[in-house]
């Protein structure tokens, strides 16, 4: 896969909103990108009415982690292989059997709700149907982004996708909330089936002679995922990337965890200050998504730069009894952890070859989806040993300790490349040329 590259030494420098915007030019791009908008913002709704109904249900906050738990399993099992599924048929019908499932899901809870109240089992099974959908939806959608732009436009269409998700994650977070309260928790589940149906029929107008075809051999069955694992653990480069996504995806992406135990146990707030917290945080994560949209391709350094911030924003809020500080910080957390996971997909997008797409993209959602509910369960056991600031503390240099530890290990292993010569067979492990200086 070839790439557009500065000349060496350059820095990458803002662009026109002209410019930023060219990928949403790409008919098929614009289309999917706009059809990911309206039901990501319908997912979130969701999101908000589920939980809602769980605890009206059950009044437990335990089943309401157990059923959030059993979304996340079908994507520990079934992640791997749907990304060498990804890199053997063809993307656009993977999404569409995906995003239609993910609308039956909807659709089924809707009829649930509204016809009745329904039981924790069944929305448990609805919540694992969700999980298999993701599955099988999240490495063939990350696996797509190149085929609709073409390799110079993977920057500008990711870092277009993250603004995308974080503008869903913060409008379908609050009408998911006002719905609830004025519509009901049906009406929202229904809204959200209706989403999934523009997204499908985005996916169905788009034309396939305007795709561009991926490079290389398709994988055969068999050997596929351990092929993929071999190449990503194979690529210094990349096996960073995905060590920096497991430490910080295990030690610094609990914000849903640490801003309730801020709000209560440390600040001592209700209701509206928990939800200010969040709201900073979603603030500056939508802030972050639209600069990143003004910059060009994906750097280590950006990487390792982002992954630091969010350590030292971890240890200021657990140290930090201001809540004017904390409020700043959160916000600083939120672009921090945008920037980290937008730099990373594009990192992985420029480096990865076409027919190692699917495979190396599926351990990417693989370790944003399932390390962070380890972590969470981590966080709250250490919190209940010891104390909550002690414990964001405590992950907070743990996830710097990690970082360096990872960067360390990068350096040796380039070292030990360079004096054992290249491997037998470049072409199976070696990425394309990428201009790491941005």
């Amino acid at each position: 896969m070839t790439t557009s590259a500065q000349p060496p030494g350059t820095v990458s420098r803002p662009r026109s909103g002209r410019d930023v915007l060219r990928a949403l030019r790409v008919r098929n791009f614009g289309l999917f990108w706009t059809g990911q908008l309206i039901s990501g913002t319908g997912t979130w709704m969701q999101t908000v009415a589920i939980a809602w109904l769980v605890l009206q249900i059950s009044r437990s906050p335990l089943t309401l982690a157990t059923v959030t738990t059993l979304q996340f399993l079908p994507m520990l099992l079934f992640t791997l292989p749907a990304g060498a599924l990804a890199d053997r048929v063809n993307k656009r019908a993977l999404l569409l059997g995906a995003q239609g499932l993910a609308m039956a899901q909807a659709l089924a809870l809707g009829v649930l709700v509204a016809t009745g109240t329904p039981r924790v089992w069944q929305l448990a099974v609805l919540a694992i149907t969700l999980g298999v959908s993701n599955a099988f939806n999240n490495p063939a959608q990350q696996a797509f982004v190149p085929e609709m732009v073409g390799p110079d436009l993977v920057p500008d269409a990711v870092a277009l996708n993250s603004a995308q998700f974080n503008t869903g994650r913060m409008v379908g977070s609050a009408l998911g909330g006002v719905a609830v309260a004025y519509l009901g928790v049906a009406a929202v589940f229904f809204v959200n089936a209706a989403s999934f149906a523009l997204t499908l029929g985005a996916l169905l107008a788009m034309r396939p002679g305007e795709l561009h075809a991926p490079t290389g051999r398709r994988p055969s069955r068999r050997g596929a995922i351990r092929e993929g694992l071999r190449y990503a653990a194979g690529v210094p480069d990349v096996l960073f990337v995905l060590a920096a996504l497991a430490v910080v995806g295990t030690l610094g992406f609990n914000w849903q965890v640490v801003a309730p135990l801020i709000a209560r146990d440390v600040l001592s707030l209700g209701a509206v200050g928990f939800g200010a917290l969040m709201g900073a945080f979603g603030a500056g994560a939508l802030a972050a998504a639209l600069s990143l949209v003004a910059l060009r391709g994906g750097s280590e350094r950006r990487i390792v730069i982002a992954a630091a911030v969010i350590a030292g924003v971890l240890v200021l809020l657990g140290w930090s009894h201001s809540y004017p500080l904390s409020i700043a910080a959160m916000a600083v957390g939120g672009a921090a952890a945008t920037v980290f996971t937008t730099t990373s997909n594009t990192r992985l997008q420029q480096l990865v070859p076409d027919r190692l797409r699917g495979r190396v993209m599926s351990v990417f959602v693989l370790l944003m989806g399932g390390s962070t509910p380890v972590g969470t369960y981590l966080l709250g056991h250490v919190a209940t040993l010891t104390s909550v600031p002690a414990a964001i503390i405590a992950f907070g240099v743990a996830t710097g300790v990690g970082l360096a530890a990872t960067l360390i290990y990068q350096r040796l292993a380039e070292r030990r490349r360079a004096t054992a010569g290249p491997p037998e067979d470049p072409a199976a492990i070696t990425p394309p040329a990428v201009d790491t200086r941005t």
